[in-house]
């Protein structure tokens, strides 16, 4: 499967934030999510979702597993299940997620 960007299904969460699932598989999916100074991923965990995060742009306060780190491009995280996680953004960014299994609320 190949996504091109111009069809890659984009969801405006706030005025800050959007969601762009980028592509998927029955296993496997990858979300880029854009923010503005100032957007908020509140703190979550899932049940049963592997999550790995990659910043592509700007800077993030990332809370992950109790701890509080502040991240940029380049840098990674994941996120295990039960495993609390969030992001305020410092600066506009855009963090590259990949989850499995996939999340089936991000498809609808």
């Amino acid at each position: 499967m190949v996504i091109k960007e111009n069809d890659a299904k984009v969801t405006i969460l706030n005025d800050l934030v959007t969601r762009t699932l980028m592509v998927h598989n029955d296993k496997l999916m990858m979300i880029r999510f854009d923010f503005k100074k100032g957007g908020i991923g509140e703190p979550h965990s899932h049940d049963i979702h592997d999550q790995v995060g990659y910043i592509l742009s700007g800077k993030f306060e990332l809370m992950c597993g109790g701890e509080t780190y502040v991240v940029s491009a380049g840098d990674s995280y994941v996120a295990n299940p039960g495993v609390v996680h969030g992001v305020i953004a410092l600066e506009d960014g855009a963090i590259l997620d990949v989850f499995t299994p996939i999340r089936d609320e991000f498809i609808c």
